[in-house]
């Protein structure tokens, strides 16, 4: 389905005033379920995933409504647990794409549910060609080493099929992003660049990542600690081959990765207060229940949307939550939470001139490689 250019004038609009508002929230994590059939030894979120499923989990008419109140969105980040357990997922995705103009989708899964993976694509894909889809595999190895690191033995093996399914799709769908991201923990930091460089020779991911074990992981010894490995791993990630997105902007966003992935390491492991967080205003988390935060990191409750009439701004609007934006900021609230720091980059004035520098050095990278797009 192609949009008109009127109906891009509006994407634009809708765009424009996510950005520049500073009462419209511009990225959205919403989790759509607890649910996951993985136990992950350094997932944050492992004390809701051991309760299953919540039995007042948002209904889709209930993110419906919170949709159609909640304006533009740059980013919507569809999470979990693992979110093709849900089994109305591309419905939930209609639901605030068709709503919010969303510019941006990324759903992060262990990839195990191949031909839900494959369906939800075929279904949203075609409907919204204006917005990129980001399926981001989560892979902490290489074969049996990602599966002991995902407590799942053939999770590998889905890995594998998944991305062949998965991966044929692009020939059909331009707004298709196929990423992949590893987490940094102590287990991890002394094969990850490997891992890294088997990833690349191994697939044909648009992006890699890594992310920094964070929050009250399940096994705290998995915390990582070693500087030198992370920036090695940051040091392979940002001189290997870049190839040109479909995706809009695609140099500035990862940019915005970049910077924010230099801003983590000051923040981590020099204890600075590189800029004032964002969080609770410009970015904000939807739990499945309609608990509101800030952030996945800090446990302060803003409070149920449920409660204002599923009315996220007159929710964030609230006097109480109006002085925990206020104590956000002037406490020098700082984690190590990726999206974040990225909001922050995106939303603070003061990192346009790193992003920019970023951004020319990722069209240098990708006139070098040639400029394609990486083969099926």
């Amino acid at each position: 389905m192609r949009e008109g250019e009127r109906g891009k004038a509006r994407r634009a609009l809708a765009t424009l005033r996510s950005l520049a508002d500073p009462r419209q929230v511009g990225f959205l994590i919403a989790f759509v379920t607890n649910r996951c059939n993985f136990r992950c030894a350094f997932c944050f979120y492992h004390a809701e995933i051991a309760k299953n499923r919540k039995p007042d989990e948002l209904t889709v008419a209930e993110h419906e409504a919170i949709a159609s109140k909640i304006g533009p969105l740059v980013q919507l980040s569809l999470t979990g647990g693992e979110p093709f357990l849900h089994g109305a997922l591309a419905d939930i995705a209609r639901a605030y794409v068709s709503r919010t103009g969303a510019r941006y989708v990324t759903v992060p899964t262990n990839a195990w549910f191949t031909d839900r993976m494959v369906g939800f694509l075929e279904e949203i894909l075609p409907a919204f060609g204006g917005t990129n889809f980001r399926l981001m595999f989560s892979i902490d190895g290489i074969g049996d080493e990602h599966d002991t690191s995902r407590s799942q033995p053939g999770s590998w093996a889905r890995i594998l099929e998944s991305y062949r399914a998965v991966s044929a799709l692009r020939g059909r769908f331009t707004n298709l992003v196929l990423d992949a991201n590893t987490v940094y923990t102590a287990r991890s930091e002394a094969s990850i660049v490997e891992t890294l460089r088997t990833l690349d020779a191994t697939f044909r991911f648009d992006n890699l990542s890594i992310t920094y074990a964070r929050g009250d992981i399940a096994d705290p010894t998995l915390a990582a600690r070693s500087r030198e490995a992370y920036l090695a791993a940051r040091a392979y990630l940002i001189s290997r081959p870049r190839q040109r997105e479909n995706r809009f902007l695609s140099s500035v966003w990862r940019a915005v990765d970049d910077v924010s992935h230099d801003h983590l390491v000051r923040t981590v492991f020099d204890d600075e207060h590189v800029h004032p967080c964002v969080a609770g205003r410009k970015l904000v988390v939807l739990g499945e229940t309609g608990d509101v935060r800030p952030c996945e990191i800090l446990e302060r409750p803003m409070g149920n949307v449920r409660d204002y009439d599923y009315d996220l701004r007159a929710l964030l609007d609230a006097a109480e939550n109006r002085r925990l934006v206020r104590w956000i900021e002037e406490s020098r609230c700082k984690c190590s939470f990726e999206c974040a720091q990225a909001a922050s980059v995106v939303w603070r004035a003061d990192a346009y001139p790193e992003v920019a520098r970023a951004a020319i050095t990722n069209l240098v990278q990708i006139r070098a490689s040639g400029g394609s797009r990486p083969p099926q």
